[in-house]
């Protein structure tokens, strides 16, 4: 997959990434995760962009990983959890420090690392057709990583529920948990995240760059830092 290349369109202040692989259900190889990171941070860097979309094509939004050829033979526990590891955990962290919104478009089922690279966007814009799951358990993988993209936004009790008993849930339940932000029809999907990514990105970058801030680091604060930060922030922008 040395070759392979993610479709990247803007659109104005919209910079839109296809996971471009719809033939293979939008699997991604470990090569392909660390790409990703690295358009994501071109992108975040351009201060012409607004906001990131990413989307697919096909059936799926993402069957998972791609691990077909993969070895770990003479690597060490340490270069293992680099390269290996590290190349998921980095697509989540990207999508963290992209400063400005990245939403996720899911027209189709979202498995595995695809329902984590889903939940790990900061808004997730699911069709009524698509279905999330984290199968993992069912190859013998505890799905850790997977879980670190959704600890803080889906229900703990929810969250184990899922990792445990692999359980495919549809659009209307991923919303209701934490999973996806909006769930919209199928015949009308494309038209419906159209219109509320351009009234997004006609927003000053600015006002969006703080919204994200704030959101990632007030969870962390007691709630009079909390509260100050909101204020502080705000007078800085004003």
């Amino acid at each position: 997959m040395s070759d392979f290349e993610f479709k990247v369109r803007r659109d104005g202040a919209v910079a839109r990434v296809d996971l471009n692989r719809p033939d293979e259900g939008n699997a991604m190889t470990r090569g392909m995760m660390v790409q990703l990171s690295k358009t994501l941070a071109e992108l975040g860097a351009d201060q012409s962009v607004h906001v990131v979309v990413l989307e697919a094509r096909g059936a799926q939004f993402c069957r998972g990983r791609d691990g077909k050829g993969e070895s770990r033979a003479g690597m060490t526990p340490y270069e293992i959890r680099v390269k290996m590891m590290g190349a998921v955990l980095g697509s989540y962290q990207a999508i963290i420090d992209v400063p400005v919104p990245v939403v996720a478009l899911v027209q189709g089922d979202a498995l595995g690392f695809g329902a984590a690279l889903a939940v790990a966007c900061d808004i997730t814009l699911a069709s009524a057709n698509a279905g999330f799951a984290f199968p993992e358990i069912e190859h013998d993988i505890p799905p850790t990583m997977a879980m670190c993209a959704a600890l803080g936004k889906v229900n703990a009790k929810v969250l184990t529920w899922l990792i445990y008993s692999a359980e495919k849930i549809d659009a209307e339940r991923a919303a209701a948990i934490g999973l996806a932000s909006k769930v919209l029809p199928p015949a009308s999907f494309a038209a419906d995240t159209d219109a509320f990514i351009a009234t997004l990105a006609s927003r000053p970058r600015l006002v969006l760059e703080t919204i994200k801030r704030y959101q990632a680091k007030a969870e962390h604060l007691t709630p009079d830092m909390a509260s100050e930060y909101a204020g502080t922030l705000l007078a800085l922008v004003r």
